[in-house]
């Protein structure tokens, strides 16, 4: 395992996405630490500026740690000792039309810029960005592939580690462990507001079906009220379905897989529900492709689950569904395209996570989830473990 660092004409394609895209903006200012990577090859603590002017370089500035900046960026990195000369720090002008991340950028920093800038307007460019990132370069889809192939040695370890009575919390750590140990960085990074997310979710019989906030179709009771999600202190039985949920990341970017595991065979009911979710995974894919909307796939596997006899247990009960059957991946969990009732256009070279599943309150969670890179020749599936429930 070993760091890698962005290219700068990784950075600079990035950079002209975005100014491509500024309309009538005088530039935008990102301090996100995920954008700020993907716009400068660092994450550090600070921001960087991009111009609308496209001959013009993004201007970036760190707090804390300005010598590591200088080491992981291919752009240069000036000192950013506050926000209150910014305006003359990157040279804007009066009457600027600033872009921010204002889904995620804190009020408290939105009120300090604003203070900086004066007259200056200010308009939100995450949706922009979102746009930009959710196609992957060359580059990025390498990156990708490896988080794929740990999560799949990672899952893939289950069967070494399982036994009879053990707890999730202990099986989960094993599995998090193997992945560790080839290069994972320990979380996973989620855009939408209090939507922490551990390495993923590893739950046995009823708990996997246990409702949480979490804009997942699963959530679990977790180890406690403060992250009431994935793996608790419940022994894992004979004869239960044991979903195992994950996040592979390398290099910051992420592949997202799920397997069903059981010791013993399952009841015939959750083994049927099981290969159900398998053919709806087939339908979505066969529609992820060019051309085709995020809504339009959704519809699909609506229209394939309740075919099938699965309406009221395709993404959860009736009531507490999650709403989707896919979603984006990449330097975040939670990135475009959705595959839900929205209307995000599929086009070559995204990474996109299918996940039909079939949740069962009181008895547990079968399915599937595999990643997805989209081409103009049709999908190409980055997580390889066999589908079927792996019998222990």
């Amino acid at each position: 395992m070993e760091l890698v660092l962005h290219p700068k004409s990784e950075i600079d394609e990035r950079t002209k996405k975005l100014q491509s895209r500024m309309e009538d903006l005088t530039g935008a200012i990102l301090f996100q630490s995920v954008d700020m990577l993907y716009f400068s090859g660092t994450a550090q603590e600070g921001l960087v500026y991009v111009p609308a002017n496209p001959e013009a370089e993004p201007v970036v500035m760190v707090r804390k740690s300005l010598e590591r900046a200088r080491e992981e960026s291919p752009v240069e990195v000036s000192p950013l000792k506050g926000l209150r000369n910014l305006k003359s720090d990157l040279g804007i002008p009066d009457g600027a039309r600033i872009g921010l991340e204002l889904d995620v950028l804190p009020y408290n920093n939105y009120a300090r810029v604003k203070q900086a800038l004066g007259d200056a307007k200010f308009v939100d460019v995450s949706e922009r960005i979102k746009e930009i990132r959710s196609v992957k370069s060359k580059f990025e889809i390498r990156l990708m592939r490896e988080a794929a192939r740990i999560l799949d040695a990672g899952i893939g370890s289950v069967p070494n580690h399982l036994k009879e009575g053990m707890a999730e919390i202990e099986l989960a750590a094993k599995v998090e462990a193997e992945m560790r140990m080839l290069g994972h960085q320990g979380s996973l990074r989620f855009r939408r507001f209090n939507q922490e997310r551990p390495m993923g979710h590893l739950m046995a019989g009823p708990n996997a079906a246990y409702p949480s906030f979490v804009a997942s179709p699963t959530g679990g009771v977790g180890p406690s009220l403060l992250q009431p999600q994935g793996p608790g202190f419940r022994k894992i039985m004979r004869n239960e379905p044991i979903l195992v949920d994950y996040g592979g990341v390398y290099n910051g970017y992420i592949a997202d897989e799920t397997r069903i595991f059981s010791i013993g065979r399952l009841p015939k009911e959750l083994e049927d529900a099981h290969i159900a979710a398998l053919d709806v995974e087939k339908a979505v894919v066969e529609a992820l492709r060019p051309g085709n909307s995020g809504r339009e796939i959704f519809e699909i596997s609506e229209a394939r689950g309740e075919e099938l006899g699965y309406k009221d247990n395709l993404g959860g009960p009736v009531g507490a569904k999650c709403g989707f059957v896919g979603h984006g991946v990449g330097l975040e969990i939670d990135e475009r395209p959705v595959l839900g009732p929205v209307d995000h256009d599929i086009l070559p070279n995204m990474t996109v996570a299918v996940e039909p599943k079939m949740i069962y309150p009181g008895l547990g969670v079968v399915g599937i989830e595999d990643t997805f890179l989209t081409t103009e020749r049709g999908p190409e599936r980055l997580t390889r473990l066999p589908q079927e429930i792996w019998r222990v």
